[in-house]
């Protein structure tokens, strides 16, 4: 399974400040795995999921159609990072 998503900014990852993906394996015993082939690791939190699906077509965070002629360049930056939020006791 494909899961689509955006890795934090700042961090040391190949495909920080754009789009990603990475595949997630249900392995029978243990569950649903997370692997990171780009960057040779398992995903942790610094990888926000925003989709699962069959392949990246079915959860790609961006979908749209360009009409026209001519040249045409598209530039992506997308900055991940985390909100530091308050804090609410359980008191």
């Amino acid at each position: 399974m494909r899961v689509s998503g955006y890795l934090r900014s700042g961090a040391d990852y190949q495909g920080a400040d754009a789009s990603h993906t990475w595949v997630s394996v249900f392995v029978l015993g243990t569950g649903w795995l997370d692997f990171d082939p780009t960057n040779d690791l398992r995903p942790s939190d610094g990888h926000v999921t925003l989709g699962w699906g069959r392949d990246y077509g079915d959860v790609t965070p961006v979908k749209g159609i360009a009409l026209g002629g001519g040249e045409q360049i598209v530039e992506v930056e997308v900055r991940v990072e985390p909100l530091d939020l308050p804090r609410f006791s359980s008191e």
